[in-house]
């Protein structure tokens, strides 16, 4: 059965008839509502920083830095952003499985907080290229798996971090030549259990108290996030009442030990941006084969990239502008030339009209970056945002195809 999302606060046939589609529009109101929501759930004493790869858009990183948020990147590019746009370099923190020559380069150029690192080459690589002492927070693998996790970073086989039984060894070899000063886990993301997220601050605070002996000196603990955010119509939501109270009485219980910790971080990208933006797109086709139903529309995977992947196989945030009193199972697909641009899997769908708009919600984390705009030579959706008051400002304008033959071409 087709359900009817929240209609947005503002007037999306009005800003479509100024800037065409396909569309992204961002809610500056809700964008500063999460911002306000997790900034009151994490404890008392503790930073939020933000994962700059959910949306590097200079809009969101602008409107964070004005909030008061510090910084993860995950390579040179993000880092050089950040600098660009004047935030301070004492409030970011490299992170990333392998950082690059040119990340660490401009990571010490540029003075910044501090290095999450991940196995022992990183540490190396960040050791050659420094002879000042820097903060290094090492990343923990632990030996449990959060199975309730819908992407599963921790506790597994996996790129990321160093396993439970081989950090403290790692330590004792280096803690003598390199000021290994913090630690951090990021064990998932998407958590839909408060239980869960309380759970893995409480392990690491625990392993940390447990062996603050083996560092010089413990000053930095990132306890990561992975805030759940409802994307589909078949996720629960996150209890944040529940973590907020889980997570106070948690540092309440070790606060002579936390106490002693300088930096206390929480990382969130997903949960801060993804409500915050709708991609408005226009019906192109509708057509009927072997007994299917096909709503062709002027977006798609090279807009949507791996977001796609998830709406097509489960109930998504799909709506309509119009209201329709008949539905009847369809295919949403884009209009680029692959079978793969299935952007929703047969599904009850109102019965809409060519020309009519259609939209797709929860759009502002891991859309645009992981998307492949010049696939059959399209580009880039315009990309406004919308105050309180109504008004609308363009923050990227819409690619020009004649003015680009791809990527990188001479």
């Amino acid at each position: 059965m087709y359900k009817p999302q929240a209609k947005p606060d503002f007037n999306i046939p009005e800003i479509v008839s100024q800037f065409s589609t396909p569309l992204i529009i961002y809610s500056i109101n809700e964008l500063n509502r999460k911002i306000t929501e997790l900034k009151s759930v994490i404890p008392a004493g503790s930073q939020l920083l933000y994962s700059v790869k959910a949306n590097p858009m200079p809009f969101v990183i602008n409107l964070l830095k004005h909030a008061g948020l510090g910084f993860e990147v995950a390579s040179a590019g993000e880092l050089h952003q950040l600098i660009k746009l004047k935030v301070c370099p004492e409030r970011i923190v490299l992170g990333g499985p392998i950082k690059s020559k040119e990340a660490i380069a401009s990571g010490l150029q540029n003075n910044i907080l501090s290095y999450n690192v991940e196995s022992e080459q990183d540490l190396l690589n960040i050791m050659r290229a420094a002879n000042l002492p820097l903060n290094i927070s090492l990343r923990i693998n632990p030996d449990f798996s959060n199975r309730s996790s819908e992407i599963k970073m921790g506790g597994i086989s996996s790129q990321f971090g160093i396993d439970e039984n081989q950090l403290i060894p790692l330590i004792r070899k280096y803690r003598n030549v390199v000021n290994i000063n913090g630690l951090f886990m990021f064990a998932g993301s998407q958590f839909f259990d408060a239980q869960k997220i309380i759970q893995n601050t409480s392990f690491l605070i625990e392993f940390a108290e447990k062996h603050k002996d083996e560092f010089n000196q413990l000053d930095f603990l990132d306890f990561g996030g992975g805030f759940g955010i409802v994307e589909s119509a078949n996720q629960p939501g996150l209890n944040m009442s529940m973590l907020k109270s889980g997570l106070d009485d948690l540092f309440e219980s070790k606060e002579q030990f936390l106490d002693t910790i300088k930096y206390k971080f929480f990382e969130s990208g997903r949960y801060l941006t993804a409500s915050s933006a709708i991609l408005v797109s226009r019906v192109l086709d509708i057509k009927y084969s072997k007994g299917k139903k096909y709503i062709l529309l002027d977006t798609g995977i090279n807009h949507l990239g791996i977001r796609q992947l998830d709406l097509r196989t489960r109930e998504s945030f799909i709506s309509t502008v119009k209201e329709y009193h008949e539905h009847s199972p369809a295919i949403l697909t884009g209009a680029t030339c692959t079978p793969i641009d299935v952007i929703q899997s047969e599904n009850d769908f109102p019965d809409v009209a060519i020309d009519d708009l259609v939209l797709i919600h929860n759009v502002g984390a891991y859309t645009a970056t992981l998307s492949p705009y010049n696939f059959c030579g399209y580009t880039y959706p315009a990309e406004v945002s919308v105050n309180a008051r109504g008004d609308v400002s363009l923050i990227r304008e819409r690619g020009d195809i004649k003015k680009s033959s791809g990527p990188g071409y001479k």
